[in-house]
Parts: structure tokens; C-alpha cells; sequence
């Protein structure tokens, strides 16, 4: 029972994720291949299966940079698509928020 309901969550959990961020944030949100970056060194960035020392362990046969597998393949993901959160021109307001009429200013006061 318990299977069946971790396979039910993982089918519909992350495609609602990605929903509810592309109504919020139009226009902003990019889904990033992440194919090979947990393969490719993140200093000089040559791909190797090798590299991949273990689940936890990076190390590159070429350069010999080292650091956690995760972090070199988010780095690497990072880099990729190198975005600020706030960056860019609004694209669009929020759809759940009423608009804000702004008092008039006062003058002589």
C-alpha cells in the first residue's frame, strides 16, 4: 500500500510544482536539462564518467578538483542558466492579488 502511494504522489507532485511556478513567476521559469552534469567538472569541465567517484564523491581525472557530486552537478546547472530570481521585466501581474489604487499625493503639507 505504501508503494502504491509514494508512485501516486511522485506522478502528480512535481507536475503541479512546476505549474503553480509558471503562474507565478511567467515568463521565468526554465526547466534545465540535467543531463551529464553530475559527470562534468564544474572547474574545468571535462566530462567523464569517471569523475563520478561514488554517489557522494567528485573528483575530475583531469584537473583534480573534488567536492560533493551534488553541489559540482548544481553548480554546474547553475552555470548553465545563470538567471537572478528577481531579474528581468515583469512580465505580468499576479493574477491573485486585487489592484492597488494609489492615493493621490498631498500637496502642502
Amino acid at each position: 500500500q505504501k508503494a502504491g502511494l509514494n508512485r501516486a504522489i511522485l506522478a502528480g507532485g512535481w507536475g503541479l510544482l512546476v505549474t503553480r511556478l509558471e503562474q507565478k513567476a511567467p515568463g521565468r521559469v526554465e526547466k534545465v536539462p540535467a543531463f551529464f552534469t553530475s559527470q562534468r567538472c564544474s572547474a574545468c569541465g571535462y566530462t567523464a564518467p569517471g569523475n563520478r567517484e561514488s554517489q557522494a564523491v567528485f573528483r575530475c581525472v583531469t584537473c583534480g578538483h573534488t567536492d560533493n557530486a551534488d553541489v559540482n552537478a548544481a553548480v554546474n546547472i547553475a552555470a548553465g542558466r545563470a538567471v537572478t530570481a528577481r531579474g528581468g521585466a515583469a512580465l505580468a501581474v499576479p493574477v491573485n492579488r486585487e489592484p492597488q489604487h494609489c492615493a493621490p499625493p498631498l500637496v502642502g503639507v
